[in-house]
């Protein structure tokens, strides 16, 4: 078990954003900067803690390591994927029910499903739907991914209208939640089913919060607003295929913005306190902005990390077939926030973290570092 309480001892890096995008924070680390995760992920806390979520670009030489099998991209089955019934409760608000599907795919069969017409985002003026429902005779490597290029900033912000135009008109679907990884396992830095983080000292795997999942997208196929479970950091990374759209509320803005959701959800609220944890309710950016709440947006694509943040409410869509895997993680300054957190009681298996446990296990492991020290290293992590 990694010693943690090291990083303690470690001056934090000299790391600013390379560029802000609506709002979100870009990184663009050097492989030095970029290859101790805690370390990294450390030094940019007090941005996020702002923010409500961060983009990070990694370095050319770690995705060049990377190393990605056939057998990783066929080893993937997308169980039970569900159908999102969005209705519209009034304009720019609605609320999604997911209904699993009774079947499993594999990869190549998520991709055969995303060039039917339902399931493909619209053609550009003048041109044609892409894709072709001839699967080949035997796939490689190159057979899993789909031109990316069609994805120009210009072209995301058409579709983005057209996803909250259109959202109500059809039913998207979303292979979520599926248990697994394709980071090759030689992959020892910034892999996202084996990060070192502070839920390393947990006694058990919670699938999704320290067991990696993997999301298979499709166009509209949607993630409404939520916080994660325990108000955990959490990381996804888009291994292939189409960006998806974030939405973000930095953490000034979100007792106003749970205010909003309030008002907009009364029953739901009423029932359970919590309800925004229930990932099905959905509010377009501009009404929240007509309403005061600040709402930053970012376009997250192949190859790119976004990190979530606590207090930092976040919801998006998919641009059409992709793979993406996420995972939570805590740092040390999650303990304060873990002190507060609160979890759906309504729902039998939402997550609950033994905090005390963890803390106890992270005070052992830190105690002899003096705890003036710790206070400062901290309020310079937030400041």
């Amino acid at each position: 078990m990694a010693d943690y309480s090291k990083y303690l001892r470690l001056p934090l890096l000299d790391i600013v954003p390379d560029h802000y995008e609506d709002g979100v924070p870009v990184f663009t680390p050097t492989y030095a900067e970029f290859k101790d995760f805690y370390h990294f992920q450390r030094s940019i806390n007090r941005f996020g803690m702002e923010s409500g979520v961060v983009k990070v670009i990694p370095p050319h030489e770690w995705v060049e390591s990377l190393g990605y099998t056939q057998e990783l991209y066929e080893s993937v089955r997308i169980r039970n994927p569900i159908v999102q019934q969005i209705n519209m409760v009034q304009n720019g608000v609605f609320a999604q029910q997911n209904v699993e599907r009774q079947r499993g795919y594999s990869l190549a069969q998520w991709k055969g499903l995303s060039e039917q017409a339902n399931y493909q985002p619209p053609a550009e003026r003048g041109g044609t739907r892409t894709g072709s429902t001839t699967k080949p005779p035997k796939l490689s490597l190159r057979d899993f991914h789909i031109d990316i290029s069609q994805y120009t900033p210009e072209r995301c912000l058409s579709l983005e209208k057209t996803y909250w135009r259109t959202l109500n008109y059809a039913e998207p679907m979303y292979g979520a939640d599926t248990l697994g990884s394709v980071f090759n396992p030689k992959v020892s830095s910034w892999n996202v089913s084996n990060l070192p983080n502070i839920l390393d000292l947990m006694d058990e795997k919670l699938p999704g919060v320290n067991d990696a999942y993997l999301y298979a997208g499709l166009w509209k196929a949607t993630f409404a607003w939520h916080l994660e479970d325990q108000d955990l950091y959490s990381i996804n990374y888009i291994h292939l295929g189409a960006p998806k759209q974030w939405y973000a509320i930095p953490q000034s803005s979100r007792a106003h913005f749970f205010e909003i959701m309030k008002d907009l959800y009364p029953d739901e609220y009423r029932h359970c306190h919590d309800f925004l944890r229930h990932k099905t309710f959905l509010v377009a950016p501009k009404y929240l902005e007509a309403h005061g709440v600040v709402v930053n947006k970012v376009v997250h694509r192949q190859g790119e990390f976004m990190i979530t943040y606590p207090y930092g409410y976040h919801c998006g869509f998919n641009y059409g077939y992709n793979l993406a895997e996420s995972v939570n993680f805590a740092l040390d300054y999650w303990f304060e926030v873990a002190e507060k957190t609160t979890k759906c009681e309504c729902i039998d298996d939402s997550v609950g973290i033994n905090v005390t446990q963890l803390n106890m296990k992270w005070s052992w492991m830190s105690w002899k570092f003096p705890a003036k020290k710790r206070a400062k290293l901290k309020y310079q992590s937030q400041s």
